[in-house]
């Protein structure tokens, strides 16, 4: 009786464990083709992730970065680490780029021009760290046929502490430059220099003091930048869209009438009001 009923569990015990055998491999295979899936998952995510940058990258200008700065030195490693490496300096420049160009050549731009803004032709923008520190954090040159630019940045820029927000600021300036028309050339450099500080400065402050102006229309003669800041954002109160009204008009040259032109009264009259405003 003992033998016959060890030889009835014996059926038993090995079915039980050719199930636990089965269960294993299954789970086995599960975990086997769940990694598997989760590697193409990967893989298609890197793929579109990189045809999405190359397509982004595509849009508009063609960008190329270089550092010419001294290998090795502190500004060199921070640019190539922190801005290379990662691509941070092409994302920097489109981003830039498309809050200046938003400002200047808005889409939706309804107001009253007698033709459309001629936008300006940028082909291909270098960004270039220089070897050594310049006069400015950053200088703008051109070509011959003014469509392809080269933004000088100084080292000195990415020394400090607060290197991210001195890059921005100056890649920021940098496309100002770029998207300005300046009167092929003749258009003051005070105005242009305004029109920069304008359009990208975020802490002027609506009661930092200022100098006065004189009549007439030396009143856009002042040297001081934040004088011509303050004059930009009269005008734009007094009529809404005259830094981009005078972007466009000094797309074709620079006449000492232009100011007067673009807002619809004499520029000594304005001066006169702005000066009894701020006195």
């Amino acid at each position: 009786m003992e033998e016959k009923n060890q030889h009835l569990l014996k059926p038993l015990i090995k079915t039980t464990t050719t199930n636990s055998y089965e269960n294993d491999h299954k789970i086995t295979s599960y975990s086997s083709n769940t990694s598997i899936i989760l590697r193409l998952v990967l893989v298609i995510f890197v793929g579109v992730v990189s045809l999405w940058a190359n397509y982004e990258a595509s849009k508009g200008f063609s960008i190329t970065i270089v550092n010419e700065a001294i290998e090795d030195t502190f500004s060199s490693k921070r640019f190539d680490l922190f801005y290379v490496s990662n691509d941070e300096a092409t994302r920097l420049v489109q981003r830039t780029s498309k809050f200046i160009e938003n400002i200047l050549y808005p889409i939706d731009d309804h107001q009253d021009f007698d033709q459309p803004q001629i936008k300006k032709q940028v082909k291909h923008v270098i960004l270039q760290l220089s070897s050594q520190n310049l006069t400015h954090p950053v200088i703008i040159e051109s070509s011959q046929d003014n469509d392809e630019f080269v933004i000088h940045i100084s080292p000195s820029i990415l020394e400090g502490p607060n290197y991210k927000r001195d890059m921005f600021l100056a890649l920021q300036k940098g496309m100002a430059r770029i998207w300005l028309w300046d009167g092929q050339g003749n258009a003051p450099s005070n105005i242009v220099n305004g029109m920069i500080e304008y359009i990208t400065s975020f802490e002027m402050s609506g009661s930092e003091s200022v100098e006065s102006v004189r009549l007439k229309r030396s009143c856009w003669k002042s040297k001081d930048t934040r004088t011509i800041v303050k004059l930009l954002n009269y005008c734009e109160g007094k009529k809404e869209g005259f830094v981009r009204r005078l972007n466009k008009e000094m797309k074709n040259g620079w006449h000492e009438e232009m100011i007067d032109d673009v807002l619809g009264m004499p520029a000594w009259h304005l001066c006169e009001t702005y000066n009894k405003k701020v006195l």
